[in-house]
C-alpha cells in the first residue's frame, strides 16, 4: 500500500496501461490463440496511448476512437503490402488526417499519433508473419483495442478517487514553487529583470496547466463530501493565484534601502511559510502525512511584529504601502488556513457549485467537426505540420526502402514520426533525446537478445510499454529507451534469438532525427504568424474579463461570470507565454523580439493582478469603501478598459480625478477607515496598463507581420 501511496499520477497510469495491455494479451490469446494475442497487442498499445488520467466518463470517447483507427490503419497497410508506390502513398495519407487530428487541440495528440503507430506495427507485422490476412489482422487489433477500452473504463473508475488527489497534489505543488519564487523575486534573491520574467513566465504557464488539470479531474466528479472538499480546496487555490499575482503589484515601490530591503525580506517569508504549508498539506494529501497546524491569528502577529521592526523614519510614507501589503498577505494567510480547516473537517456544508455550475470550467471533450474549419488553410499551423508530417513519413519511408538494412524501413518512419512536432524547440528536444533514449535501449537489447524465454520478453515488453506511457510527456529520454525496446523486443518475441539488428536500428534513428530536423524548415510554423491570432484572442479575453470584473457587489450569476472570463483571460496569457518560449530556439531572422513580447505579458498580468484586486477590495473591504464613489467609479473605468482593449478610442474616463502620471503615488491606510482612494487608484491603473498592454501587442505585431 506505501507503494502505490507513492506513485505520482503519471506512474499509477503507465502501470494501468503495462497491466492493460498484459490482460488484453492473456485474454485474446487464451480465447482465440497466441497469434491473435500477439495481433491484439497492438491494438491494445495504440489504444492506450489517449488513457490518460481522465474522469471514468471521459475515457471512451478518447480510447474507442484510438481503437478503431488503428484497425483501419492495419487493414489499409496489410492491402498496401507489396506495392512500394502504394504504400508511401498510403503512409503519407494516414499522416496527414491523423495530424489534422490536432485541430481539437492538445487533448487530441495521443489520438492523433495513434494510427502512425498502428502503421508501424502493421508493417512489422507482415514483415515476420503471413500467418493471418489483412482483414483477420485488422480484426485481432480492433479487438484488442476493444478489450483495452473496457480495461481502461474500469481502472478509471477504480483509480478515480486517488487520481483526483494527485491532480490536486499537482496542484499544491505548483502553487507552492509560484509562491516561493514570488517570494524570491520580492526579496531580490534572483538574477536581472530578464531572468525574473523568464522565470515568472515558466511557473505561470505550470500554475495554469496543474490547475485546469485538477479542475478537470474534481469538478467532474459526483458530488460527494469528499468531491466537495476537493472542489472548494481547487477553487481556493484558483483564489490564491488571483492574491498572489495581486501581491506583485506595488512592491517595486519599497525601494532597495535598508528598509526596503527589510520590508521585503519580512514579506518573502511570509510567502515562503504559505508555500511550507501548502507542501505539508500537499504530503498530507499524497502520503496520508498529517495536516499542518496552522493559525491565521499567529501568522499575522508574527507578520506584523515582523514589519514594525523596521528600523524606518516614522515619517516614511511608505509606511502606508507596507500596511496595505500586509493586509493583502492576511488575506492571502486566512485563505490557506480556510483550506487547511476545510480538509480537517468531517462536517459537509452545502455548497452553490453544483455540476452544472462547474461544467463550464472543465475542458472540453468530445471530436466536433466544426473545429476542423478554422484550419482548412495554408496558414493554420495544424494544417502546415500535418502537410510537412506527411511529407516527412512518407520520404523516409521510400529512403528506408532503399538503404542497405531495408528491412525495416518503418523504422526510419517511426524516429521521423516521434521526432518532428509542430514546433522547432520540441523537434530539437525530441531529436537529442530520441538519439540518447535509443543507443540505451538498444543496450539493454544487447543483453536481453540471449534470453529465449518468450515469458520473459513478453514481461519486459509490458514493462516497456508501462513506462514509455509514463514518461513521454515527462522526461522524454525515458519514455525513447522504453519506445526502442518495445521496438527490438517485438521480432524477438516472434522468433527469440534472432537478429535483434541493433546497427540499423541505431542508424534509422540517427538518420530519421536528422530528417526530422531538416523537415522541420518545410512549411514552418514560426510563432510570429500566430501573434495576430494569440493578440485578438487575449485582448478579447481581457475586454471580457474586465467588463466582468470592474463591477459593484457583482451578483452570484456575475461571479460565476467573473471566474470564467478569469480562466479565459489566464488561458490567453499563458498562450502567448508558451510562444515566448518556443520562439528562442528559432532562426534569429524568425525569432519574436524577447522585450516586446515579455512586455506585454508583464502588462497583460499585471492588468490581470489590478483586476483582481479591485474585486476582492470590492467583496472582502465593502464596509470600509464610499459606495457612491465606488458605483460611480466603476462603470467608468469599466469603459475606458473594454475600449482600449477593443482597439476603440478610450471613454469612460473621469477628469476630475488625478491623471495617470500620478498614479504610482498611494495614498494613505495605516488608521483609514476610508479605502475608497486606494480604489480609485488602482482603477487609474487599470487603465494606465490596459494602455500600455495594447501598445506592447502593437509593437509586436509589426515585428512579427513584417517578417511573415
Amino acid at each position: 500500500m506505501k507503494f502505490f501511496k507513492r506513485l505520482e499520477a503519471a506512474h499509477l497510469n503507465g502501470l494501468s496501461v503495462a497491466l492493460g495491455v498484459s490482460a488484453t494479451h492473456l485474454v485474446v490469446g487464451a480465447l482465440f490463440g497466441e497469434t491473435a494475442g500477439l495481433a491484439a497487442v497492438g491494438g491494445a498499445v495504440c489504444a492506450s496511448l489517449t488513457d490518460v488520467p481522465n474522469p471514468p466518463q471521459r475515457v471512451l470517447r478518447r480510447v474507442l476512437p484510438a481503437a478503431a483507427a488503428a484497425a483501419v490503419v492495419t487493414l489499409l497497410v496489410g492491402l498496401a503490402d507489396g506495392s512500394l508506390a502504394l504504400t508511401v502513398a498510403l503512409v503519407a495519407l494516414v499522416t496527414f488526417l491523423s495530424l489534422m487530428a490536432l485541430a481539437w487541440g492538445l487533448r487530441a495528440g495521443p489520438l492523433s499519433f495513434a494510427p502512425v503507430l498502428a502503421m508501424v506495427f502493421a508493417m512489422a507485422w507482415d514483415r515476420t508473419t503471413g500467418a493471418t490476412s489483412p482483414l483477420e489482422h485488422a480484426a485481432w487489433v480492433g479487438l484488442g483495442g476493444c478489450v483495452y477500452a473496457g480495461w481502461a473504463r474500469a481502472g478509471a473508475v477504480v483509480l478515480r478517487h486517488r487520481l483526483r488527489e494527485l491532480a490536486l497534489v499537482t496542484a499544491l505543488r505548483a502553487t507552492e514553487r509560484r509562491l516561493r519564487s514570488r517570494a524570491q523575486r520580492i526579496a531580490g534573491a534572483v538574477g536581472g529583470a530578464e531572468a525574473n520574467i523568464r522565470a515568472s513566465i515558466a511557473d505561470d504557464v505550470v500554475l495554469a496547466e496543474a490547475l485546469q488539470a485538477a479542475r478537470d479531474q474534481v469538478f467532474a466528479a459526483r458530488r460527494s463530501p469528499r468531491s466537495r472538499k476537493q472542489t472548494d480546496l481547487v477553487l481556493g487555490l484558483i483564489e490564491l493565484r488571483d492574491l498572489l499575482l495581486a501581491s506583485r503589484l506595488d512592491t517595486e515601490l519599497l525601494g532597495e534601502d535598508f528598509p526596503g530591503r527589510q520590508w521585503r525580506a519580512a514579506l518573502a517569508d511570509a510567502l515562503r511559510h504559505l508555500a511550507d504549508v501548502l507542501a505539508a498539506l500537499a504530503n498530507a494529501m499524497a502520503y496520508g502525512a498529517p495536516l499542518p497546524e496552522v493559525s491565521a491569528k499567529a501568522w499575522r502577529a508574527q507578520l506584523a511584529a515582523r514589519l514594525a521592526d523596521v528600523s524606518a523614519p516614522p515619517s516614511d510614507a511608505r509606511a502606508h504601502l507596507v500596511s496595505a501589503l500586509q493586509t493583502r498577505l492576511g488575506h492571502m494567510l486566512d485563505d490557506v488556513c480556510e483550506m487547511v480547516a476545510r480538509q480537517g473537517r468531517s462536517d459537509d456544508p452545502e455548497s452553490p457549485w453544483t455540476p452544472e455550475r462547474l461544467a463550464p470550467f472543465v475542458s472540453p471533450e468530445g471530436w466536433p467537426l466544426d473545429a476542423l474549419k478554422p484550419h482548412l488553410t495554408l496558414q493554420s499551423g495544424v494544417m502546415r505540420h500535418a502537410l510537412r508530417s506527411a511529407l516527412a513519413l512518407s520520404f523516409a519511408y521510400a529512403l528506408g526502402a532503399f538503404l542497405p538494412w531495408a528491412a525495416h524501413p518503418f523504422w526510419l518512419m517511426l524516429s521521423v514520426a516521434v521526432v518532428l512536432r509542430g514546433n522547432l524547440e520540441q523537434t530539437l528536444s525530441r531529436r537529442n533525446e530520441r538519439i540518447i533514449g535509443t543507443v540505451q535501449g538498444c543496450l539493454l537489447v544487447l543483453l536481453l537478445a540471449h534470453v529465449h524465454l518468450v515469458s520473459l520478453l513478453s514481461l519486459c515488453f509490458i514493462a516497456a510499454v508501462g513506462t514509455a506511457h509514463a514518461y513521454v510527456n515527462r522526461r522524454y529520454r525515458v519514455a525513447a529507451t522504453a519506445a526502442t525496446l518495445m521496438a527490438l523486443l517485438q521480432p524477438l518475441m516472434l522468433a527469440p534469438g534472432s537478429d535483434p539488428a541493433i546497427v540499423e536500428r541505431l542508424a534509422d534513428t540517427v538518420i530519421g532525427a536528422g530528417l526530422a530536423w531538416l523537415f522541420s524548415f518545410v512549411l514552418p510554423s514560426w510563432e510570429r504568424a500566430a501573434v495576430p491570432r494569440l493578440a485578438k484572442q487575449l485582448r478579447g479575453a481581457l475586454a471580457r474579463h474586465a467588463s466582468n470584473m470592474l463591477r459593484w457587489m457583482p451578483s452570484a450569476e456575475e461571479q460565476i461570470a467573473q471566474r470564467l472570463s478569469r480562466q479565459q483571460a489566464y488561458a490567453a496569457l499563458a498562450a502567448l507565454a508558451a510562444a515566448a518560449q518556443r520562439t528562442r530556439v528559432e532562426p534569429l531572422s524568425v525569432r519574436l523580439p524577447d522585450a516586446e513580447i515579455e512586455s506585454a505579458l508583464s502588462h497583460g498580468y499585471r492588468l490581470m493582478a489590478l483586476l483582481g484586486a479591485v474585486q476582492h477590495q470590492v467583496q472582502r473591504r465593502s464596509a470600509r469603501l464610499d459606495a457612491a464613489k465606488a458605483e460611480a467609479a466603476l462603470p467608468l473605468a469599466r469603459k475606458a478598459c473594454v475600449d482600449v482593449l477593443k482597439g476603440e478610442p478610450m471613454t469612460g474616463t473621469d477628469p476630475a480625478e488625478t491623471p495617470d502620471g500620478d498614479a504610482g503615488a498611494w495614498p494613505e491606510h495605516l488608521g483609514q477607515q476610508d479605502l475608497t482612494p486606494w480604489l480609485l487608484r488602482r482603477l487609474r491603473l487599470s487603465r494606465h496598463e490596459a494602455r500600455e498592454f495594447v501598445a506592447a501587442l502593437d509593437q509586436l505585431q509589426p515585428s512579427a507581420g513584417a517578417k511573415t
